[in-house]
């Protein structure tokens, strides 16, 4: 059981490219709010991020 869990977090949630977009996608506005680098440009990452997760998830639907 614990073996399958393992697999199943680190084989294929961390390691998958829609994953790190969503976790870059959070972080990054979030950091660039807070020390103010910018709130039009942290939507701007936050919008491309979720773009690119859209765009992940059509490519790993057409992909199967």
């Amino acid at each position: 059981m614990k073996n399958w869990i393992t697999n199943i977090v680190f084989g294929k949630i961390f390691h998958s490219k829609k994953f790190i977009y969503a976790v870059t996608g959070i972080v990054v506005p979030f950091l660039m709010s807070n020390f103010g680098w910018g709130e039009d440009v942290a939507t701007q990452v936050w919008q491309t991020a979720c773009v690119l997760i859209l765009g992940q998830g059509i490519a790993d639907i057409n992909k199967k």
